[in-house]
């Protein structure tokens, strides 16, 4: 059985083409507020992102949404924004 992707998996694949995020490193202390590894150690082992990460990266995506030039990469950061966003207010109940 394949493991489900998660979404920060899309998130990272959408901040490095968009240039913001080139390595996982860059990824996990810039946009997740952790270790270089923490976005290695999520995929490896499965566990699920801190509350503080989807908090973080979809407030990332906020920014993102509302500084970018162009319309598609707004509404797509908009978009994973509100996903993680959702996402963690799940985790909450």
């Amino acid at each position: 059985m394949e493991a489900r992707p998660m979404i920060l998996d899309e998130v990272y694949l959408f901040l490095k083409n968009a240039g913001h995020a080139p390595t996982h490193a860059t990824f996990s202390t810039d946009y997740l507020g952790h270790s270089a590894r923490y976005y290695d150690y999520l995929r490896c082992s499965g566990a699920a992102p801190s509350l503080r990460s989807l908090l973080k990266v979809a407030m990332c995506l906020h920014d993102l949404a509302q500084a970018v030039p162009c319309a598609a990469a707004r509404k797509t950061a908009a978009l994973l924004s509100h996903r993680v966003m959702t996402r963690a207010l799940t985790r909450c109940q």
